[in-house]
């Protein structure tokens, strides 16, 4: 069985709620981890809605184009040969220019909605976790600079399909966290987006995860540092064969902007 499918099924299994210390602010980050997850589902169907007709201009504009003008060719050529097909010809010609005027103002559109989609990315970027900004930080440095819409799309496009990876898999990443003074490196299992876990080599310091603007909200729980070593070797493949681990999950709601 796949370790990736079975710690997840290890880390959903059983899982029992956080007691945060302070209910209110615990409240407001629920709530704002729901906003955010709102809004990241709008933006989606927002991009699909867009790339769906972006697939249909940008695969046809170019060939029409590029099919027309060689038609405007051969037809200027005709009438040069036969002064009789002038009429007939140049007829043709205006409406194959209007098509290609049409063709390239449905292109205009995908460039209109760009910066807002743009803007969207920005927003949301704030929230991904430390790995997953490092891979997409390239394209994020280039959102708003591409001259042609169709490479701005592209850019946007890239973003999104990383996010859904990363949305997809469980992710691993060693990190450095402070505690009591000291800089300890945790190894860190990321649920997606939803939520990640940490623990030392020892499985004596241990927390959670969850997604918070700049950067994620970690709470120290050393009450489950051992399950979550535990969970981590069995990813690594440290431990055959793997097992259960009974660790919490916290779903939330978070709101981007104002």
């Amino acid at each position: 069985m796949n370790k990736k499918i079975l710690y997840g099924l290890a880390a959903l299994v059983l899982g029992s709620p956080l007691q945060a210390q302070d209910e209110s602010a615990v409240q407001k980050e629920i709530e704002k981890t729901r906003e955010v997850i709102s809004q990241y589902v709008k933006t989606r169907q927002e991009i699909a809605r867009v790339k769906n007709e972006w697939k249909s201009y940008q695969e046809l504009t170019q060939r029409r184009i590029d099919l027309y003008e060689r038609e405007i060719r051969q037809l200027t050529e005709t009438i040069d040969a036969a002064e009789s097909q002038t009429t007939q010809a140049e007829r043709a010609i205006a409406e194959i220019k209007d098509e290609i005027a049409t063709l390239r103002e449905a292109n205009d559109i995908v460039g209109k909605s760009l910066p807002g989609l743009e803007d969207k990315m920005r927003e949301l970027y704030q929230y991904f976790p430390r790995p997953l900004k490092s891979k997409v930080q390239p394209l994020v440095q280039r959102l708003g600079k591409s001259r042609q819409a169709s490479d701005g799309m592209a850019i946007v496009i890239g973003i999104l399909n990383e996010v859904d990876k990363f949305n997809s898999e469980f992710n691993f990443d060693t990190d450095e966290k402070s505690l009591d003074g000291e800089t300890k490196l945790v190894d860190v299992i990321y649920i997606g987006l939803a939520q990640a876990y940490y623990a030392d080599k020892e499985g004596k310091i241990g927390g959670i995860g969850v997604p918070a603007e700049g950067d994620w909200k970690w709470t120290e729980r050393n009450d489950l540092a051992p399950q979550i070593r535990k969970s981590v070797q069995f990813y690594n493949g440290d431990i055959k064969p793997a097992e259960l681990v009974d660790l919490p999950v916290e779903i939330q709601k978070l709101t981007i902007g104002n």
